[in-house]
This record gives structure tokens, C-alpha cells and sequence, in this order.
């Protein structure tokens, strides 16, 4: 598979330098013994929350779940939606020792390379995490394990599905022995550069919570199920498209760069701008030419929603679907994307939020 580095020229031509790489699409495996979400049990596989909402305690298990499934609020309908974002998903451990501590060993869902350890759970609402790199046609793709009892590998290291990466735990923010579990996640990479405009404050490299964006693991593991490979290309197709922002077009984005896949356009003239399709998450999901100019990220479309865009965004989006606008949070998440070394001025330094 050969994987294309694309620069534009002042001439508005790119220039393409290739190399040739192997890469082919994975089988992606459960990481743990708890194969409780193949067999259809999600209550067992899935780790609960405690919830206490309008008066009502509840422990549902839907909040181990990936995406919008926590801080519930009501609609003047009666509906309940949930605005906080859970960007992996919470895993239960199936062995304990007699103190209840977990035992569950924890392995890659597919071979790759580790590119990240963390050690010390007090710098990261992640507690020890393990961060491995998988080598697709599409381009790298990361797989993020956190809330370790401990960190069995090292940096640089090998690994197939059958290799230990630690044991599951509950280090980290708000955790307890009583609901300890392994937060799992499959992300892109935003920013190969983010370590050029990070907060002082980041303790994680290009490996921090604020550069990987996470899409559900769970439905990947599920396609996977009777043994079969599975195309991220394809997957990220069956995505649903939320928002769009247009940005202008100063080179090539580093995304593209290491995802040329995502660029619907041609490669030989340089457009006006660039249209970024993403998910409510804030996956991207494309990336099209445009023929305005702009000289700021701007929001061209907008599912509607029965509530604020701020609520179902991520606070990357505001008002109504009519009048959509980038908050200040989406303002900074859409420059993480487009930051490039000598073209691009660094984002206003931000508070750095890894939270779960």
C-alpha cells in the first residue's frame, strides 16, 4: 500500500512524495477475558455509573457505553437526552482476588507498536495508561488503555493481541475497587505537531487526551466477531455527519497528511478553503475543497437538534442549527487540526481536559 505526503506549492500544485508501506485491515479483538458484549449480555460487559437524577438513584450500565450517555437533562417534552460525552468504553473485570482486587490481564485488541506509557496515575484522569499504534491502509490508527493496576510493556514495543499491556485497575479520577474496569478507546491522531502548541501543563506529548479522538470501539468489536477484517474506511462511512466547518486553506493539514483518504478533492489544484465534515463527537469524518475564501473557521451546516448544539456537541457548537456557531472550545478544537509549523498561529493556550 503506498501512503501519499502532500504539501501544496504557492503555485496552488502539490508536490507528492511516496512510500511504500504494508498495511492491511485488522481483526480487532476483545482486550480482556470479558467477552460478555459477543454474547449479547451488555449489563455485564459494560461498567455502570452512579446517577442520581431528578431525585432517582440509578447504576445504568448504558453509561459505559460510548458517546452522549451521561449528565442526563430534560427536554420540555418529557424527553431525556445527555450532554457529557464518554469518547470510550468502561469494561468489567470477570476476576477478582479475595480482597476484590481485579485480576484481569489486559492485551492490545490488535498488533501494533506501544508509543505511550503512562506510569503515574496522578497525571492523568486516565490514571496508568498505554497508548498502541496500528498500521492500516487508511493511515496509523491508536488504541488507548487506561485506569491500569499497572503498565506491563514499554515504549516501542511489539505487540500481537496475545501480549500483556498491564492488568485492569482503578487508577485515576473517581474511581474505586468496586468499580474498577478498563476505559478503552480507538482514536485518530489530530495533530503529529500538537507538542508545538500544547499547554506548558501537558505531562502526555502528542499522546494527551485533548489530541485523540475517539470513535465506539464496541461496534468495531462487534463487526469483528466471527473473525473477520474490518475496513476503518469503511466503517467511518456508516458515520452520521453532524456539522461542517469551512477553514481556510493553508497547506495541507496534518490529518491529511497521514490520512489522505479523508480529502474528497483533487490533489492537483489548491482549493479556497476546506470544508471538514464531523460527527457529534467531533470525529472527521471527510475533508472537501471549497471555492469561498474565509479567514476564520466557520460553521456552513448543522443538524437540527431538539436542544442547544452546545448540548450535543461537545460545547464545540452553539445556538440552533439555524444560526450554528463555534464556541470558544470548538474555536480551539478546530485549530488543533489546522496548526502548521511556520503557517499557522498556535491556539490560545488552553486548560488541558482529559477527562473521560
Amino acid at each position: 500500500m503506498h501512503k501519499g505526503i502532500f504539501r501544496f506549492l504557492c503555485t496552488g500544485l502539490l508536490v507528492v512524495s511516496t512510500v511504500c508501506r504494508a498495511a492491511v485491515d485488522l481483526v480487532y479483538r476483545l482486550p480482556t477475558e470479558n467477552d460478555a458484549l459477543l454474547r449479547g449480555d451488555n449489563k455485564a460487559f459494560f461498567t455502570y455509573v452512579d446517577r442520581t437524577f431528578e431525585g432517582k438513584s440509578t447504576q445504568p450500565w448504558e453509561a459505559g457505553t460510548y458517546g452522549f450517555v451521561r449528565n442526563p437533562f430534560r427536554l420540555g417534552d418529557g424527553k431525556i437526552m445527555f450532554s457529557r460525552l464518554h469518547e470510550g468504553i468502561d469494561i468489567n473485570p470477570v476476576k477478582r482476588d479475595a480482597d476484590g482486587e481485579p485480576l484481569d490481564i489486559v492485551h492490545p485488541v490488535a498488533p501494533g507498536e506501544v508509543v505511550y506509557t503512562n506510569e503515574q496515575p496522578g497525571l492523568s484522569n486516565y490514571g496508568r495508561y498505554v497508548v498502541v499504534k496500528h498500521h492500516i491502509p487508511e493511515g496509523d490508527i491508536y488504541t488507548l488503555y487506561a485506569h491500569l493496576a499497572e503498565v506491563a510493556c514499554q515504549i516501542g514495543q511489539r505487540v500481537g493481541t496475545g501480549n500483556k499491556l498491564g492488568r485492569l485497575g482503578y487508577s485515576g479520577v473517581g474511581l474505586n475497587k468496586t468499580r474498577a474496569h478498563l476505559h478503552l478507546e480507538i482514536c485518530f491522531l489530530i495533530n503529529s505537531q500538537y507538542n508545538q502548541f500544547a499547554p506548558p501543563e501537558n505531562k502526555h506529548g502528542i499522546y494527551n487526551g485533548q489530541n485523540l479522538i475517539g470513535f465506539d470501539i464496541s461496534a468495531i468489536l462487534l463487526r469483528c466477531k466471527n473473525g473477520k477484517a474490518l475496513s476503518i474506511r469503511k466503517h467511518l462511512a456508516t458515520l452520521p455527519e453532524h456539522y461542517r466547518v469551512r477553514v481556510p486553506c493553508i497547506g495541507t493539514m496534518d490529518l491529511l497528511q497521514r490520512h489522505p483518504f479523508l480529502y474528497k478533492g483533487s490533489w492537483s489544484t489548491r482549493p479556497k478553503s476546506l470544508d471538514i465534515a464531523f460527527t457529534a463527537e467531533g470525529v472527521p469524518l471527510a475533508v472537501y475543497p471549497g471555492d469561498k475564501e474565509v479567514d476564520a473557521p466557520t460553521i456552513v451546516s448543522c443538524k437540527p437538534m431538539p436542544t442547544l448544539q452546545q448540548n450535543c456537541t461537545v460545547n464545540r457548537v452553539k445556538n440552533s442549527s439555524k444560526n450554528a456557531a463555534l464556541t470558544a472550545s470548538g474555536k480551539r478544537y478546530i485549530n488543533n487540526f489546522l496548526w502548521l509549523e511556520g503557517k499557522y498561529p498556535p491556539p490560545a493556550q488552553q486548560q488541558v481536559n482529559q477527562s473521560l
